[in-house]
């Protein structure tokens, strides 16, 4: 409560020689709570908006229904609309200073920023739910401290516990097509720490299950790129001066370079990459893709068709992606630790409680995506669930259908 509300309360309370009562409940949510006024809780995205803009559709989309659904009686969610960072860390550290100091938001939803600020976000007590793609979301074992939550968990953790069933949808598919129990991989990503980390990662599951893994090199220097030629050749003789029966490539979209000049020179293998989105069907036609969900263009998902509706509502003509889609993700999760905090009654609608909240809880659609569990979540993707899908060139064939793995294997090597 400001000075000036105590001294006009004070002379009231002189002038009719009573007290003036306020509900203790209201006062601490309008005097404690950044954010929360004890009907509206205010949200906003931060990302590169170049890239990953689109992640606002998907939190606008939840956001929408919560608000028409009055999920929360006498509660609104507010968003705020999303933070350009520039993909720049000082950017991303002004524009969340913003947010908070300026705009008093509640906590952030649908964020893809790959540099999220989390130190600040932590001392602030801004809980962050987005895409879980960078250390922000990540510890080196798992905890209930941390303010970022991915939907689909920590996925670059630099010191994982364990490692993950990496190649848990790719393995039988290719070792079916090609006929081979060991079928040979080379695997490449950025040369930045997390690419190496990725890599090296890949490297133990894939084989562990049955891979021959023949290369697995973090070369890739971040963009921008002006040749991609010395590092394909490198691709290209991977196996023995042969191209490898499969190239795993763990960076973003340089994929679609490296699968072009591949394919120029008569690649003929298995390429796999993680870019699921119809504006890239075509350009990676006979290639596989791994997702964290199940096939956008599937029917009979119930939680999918509500995602669908949902977006339609709001934005008209969208297609589903991955994008899109960890903006609407995320955001439910940010949901679901709201109710139940909201159970407790609205003075437990604080970014404290979300943390605890958010910090145990399991979270999934079912049947598209999840389930995720935290805390351990915060130190690998446990258990691993995807889908794999092949692109004929005009649309996501799924070849093998959504599922979990709770195979881990030890992050120094083995099984």
């Amino acid at each position: 409560m400001n000075r000036r509300a105590v001294t006009t309360i004070a002379v009231l309370s002189a002038l009719v020689g009573s007290v003036f009562v306020i509900s203790p409940a209201s006062a601490a949510v309008k005097s404690q709570v950044r954010g929360f006024d004890g009907t509206t809780i205010k949200v906003a995205s931060l990302g590169f908006a170049a890239q990953v803009g689109t992640s606002q559709i998907g939190a606008k989309a939840r956001i929408q229904r919560f608000n028409d659904d009055k999920e929360i009686k006498g509660v609104k969610l507010d968003y705020l609309g999303f933070s350009d960072d520039q993909n720049d860390p000082a950017t991303a550290l002004s524009e969340a200073r913003k947010l908070v100091t300026q705009d008093q938001v509640f906590a952030l939803v649908g964020d893809t920023s790959s540099y999220n600020p989390s130190q600040y976000l932590a001392q602030q007590k801004v809980p962050f739910f987005g895409w879980g793609f960078e250390t922000a979301y990540c510890a080196p074992k798992p905890t209930t401290s941390l303010w970022g939550f991915g939907y689909n968990g920590c996925q670059v953790n630099p010191k994982p516990t364990i490692v993950v069933d990496f190649a848990a949808q790719v393995y039988p598919y290719v070792s079916q097509k090609l006929g081979k129990k060991s079928p040979t991989v080379a695997m490449v990503a950025l040369n930045t720490d997390a690419g190496k980390v990725t890599v090296q990662q890949n490297a133990i599951a894939y084989k562990a299950r049955g891979f021959d893994v023949v290369s697995a090199k973090a070369s890739i220097p971040p963009p921008p790129v002006g040749d991609y030629s010395p590092y394909v050749a490198q691709i290209m003789t991977a196996d023995n001066g042969h191209a490898p029966d499969v190239v795993t490539c763990l960076v973003g979209l340089q994929c679609l370079n490296i699968y072009s000049l591949m394919s120029a020179q008569g690649f003929k293998g298995v390429f796999q990459h993680a870019l699921y989105t119809d504006a890239f069907v075509k350009a990676f036609k006979d290639t596989v893709v791994t997702a964290s969900n199940a096939n956008f263009n599937a029917t009979g998902i119930p939680t999918l068709d509500q995602m669908n509706a949902d977006v339609a509502k709001v934005a008209p003509g969208t297609k589903m992606d991955g994008t899109v889609f960890s903006g609407y993700a995320s955001t439910d999760m940010f949901i679901q630790a709201l109710k139940t905090a909201a159970k407790s009654g609205k003075s437990a609608i604080t970014p404290a409680n979300i943390q605890k909240i958010a910090a145990k809880q399991t979270w999934q659609l079912k049947g598209l995506t999840g389930p995720v569990v935290f805390p351990v979540a915060t130190n690998a993707q446990e258990p691993y669930c995807t889908s794999l899908f092949e692109s004929d060139g005009t649309t996501w064939n799924t070849v093998e259908p959504y599922s979990c793995s709770t195979k881990t294997f030890k992050a120094t090597g083995g099984t």
